[in-house]
């Protein structure tokens, strides 16, 4: 059976936020999308979409770009597949990089090194468990790059989830940020895209490096329509999903074997494992939810610590269907 054909049948699908598919009140407004040609920066809707998440997000200027992906290539600019260096720090358990370890993996100004130029945050923090990074440490990190010369970029695929955890406007986590990125289409709901958000000088640099990118898009309206359909009639029902994933934690932490804190579950991702002496491994419990339950887990997990993201198609009832099928199994 093909992976397409076990996502269609899930009756509980866990693997991701990016599963969520158009409702019928956005499908409505993907086929009345006013459109025109986004390369000429023609197309009215995705103009609008452009101008109501820069407003959102606090900044001069934004671009709708069709993947996360090129968003940090777009940030980057050529040297991302010309050989840019990285310099990677461990998250604490909360989803921050400590200051010190910023400070530390700053280059010495020597012909030998790299010159650091860039501090990059993400929030929520996915591998952490959708973590969400305090206000007041956000705070402290634009300062650091202040005084250190550094630019700030804020990974922001769940920024919106953020939002609603802290119930802060997505402008005031990203106050002191040069750039933002913001996915569309994961627990907000929408098909595609995600929008990337600066100075006016730098979404004008990004639009030329999406096209040298291929993300150059035509008549995309109808797809940037759901996106503005997703940030303005789905952004406040996200607090569904982190209620649902919170529940679905103190649900698990009650089943002997599993091994689990709720206390740590602050949005819609959560991890869990299984205690040495449970009666399936991990694998196998993945396998068996799946092939007699019809629930699904996935995206990352490395065998041995399950995630599960809760969605805008995870209701309450599908939570307890999913405890008790687990409960169940483990028995």
């Amino acid at each position: 059976e093909t992976k397409m054909a076990k996502l269609q049948r899930a009756v509980v699908n866990l693997v991701s936020d990016t599963v969520t598919r158009p409702s019928a009140a956005m499908r409505q407004v993907i086929a009345a999308a006013e459109v025109g040609d986004d390369v000429y920066s023609a197309d009215p809707s995705v103009n609008r979409l452009q101008q109501v998440a820069a407003e959102r997000l606090g900044k001069q200027a934004a671009l709708y770009v069709p993947s996360y992906v090129p968003d940090p290539l777009s940030l980057l600019g050529t040297p991302a597949y010309m050989g840019v260096s990285l310099s990677t720090i461990p998250n604490q358990t909360d989803g921050t990089l400590q200051i010190r370890d910023m400070a530390n993996a700053i280059r010495s100004d020597d012909p030998h090194y790299p010159i650091s130029k860039l501090v990059a945050l993400e929030n929520t923090q996915n591998t952490c468990g959708g973590r969400v990074l305090p206000v007041s440490y956000v705070r402290e990190v634009e300062q650091f790059c202040q005084q250190h010369d550094l630019r700030l970029h804020v990974d922001g695929a769940r920024l919106s989830n953020a939002s609603v955890a802290l119930g802060v406007p997505m402008a005031e986590l990203v106050a002191g940020a040069d750039s933002v990125s913001l996915c569309l289409s994961k627990g907000l709901g929408a098909p595609v895209g995600s929008i990337l958000a600066g100075s006016e000088e730098f979404i004008y640099k990004a639009k030329r490096l999406r096209k040298s990118l291929g993300g150059g898009m035509r008549q995309a309206g109808v797809i940037a329509a759901a996106g503005l359909f997703a940030l303005e009639n789905q952004f406040d029902r996200l607090a569904e999903d982190h209620t649902n994933a919170k529940e679905l934690a103190h649900g698990l932490a009650n089943i002997p074997g599993i091994e689990i804190r709720p206390e740590d579950v602050e949005t819609n991702i959560l991890f869990f494992q299984l205690a040495p002496d449970a009666k399936l491994d991990a694998p196998t419990l993945v396998e068996k939810l799946e092939s007699e339950k019809g629930i699904l887990f996935g995206g990352y997990w490395n065998g041995g610590r399950i995630r599960a993201v809760t969605n805008l198609h995870v209701s309450p009832k599908d939570v307890e269907y999913t405890v008790a099928s687990i409960r169940e199994l483990l028995a």
